[in-house]
């Protein structure tokens, strides 16, 4: 019980509070890194050839993409220096 309890809700919502930390600190680089991150993993999951399951995501991952959408969002709306200025005010 421990260890799915550590898997299924700590490590989630810990990982949302430094996307989080991240979005409050630069919301470009962090929806920057965000993009790469995926990139990268949709990169491995291409080459070791797996087939991606058709499970649909669980909803912290969701909310994790839709933490970062939601900065990147803020950014684009107001501009790099705008973001920087909420960032700092977070």
């Amino acid at each position: 019980m421990s260890r799915v309890t550590q898997e299924m809700v700590i490590t989630p919502i810990e990982e949302m509070m430094t996307k989080v930390k991240r979005i409050s600190e630069n919301p470009l680089k962090a929806q920057q890194d965000e993009e790469n991150e995926q990139l990268i993993i949709e990169q491995y999951a291409l080459l070791s050839k797996k087939k991606k399951s058709k499970e649909a995501p669980l909803e912290t991952v969701m909310l994790e993409q839709t933490l970062v959408k939601i900065g990147g969002l803020l950014a684009l709306g107001f501009g790099e220096a705008g973001s920087n200025i909420i960032a700092k005010n977070m």
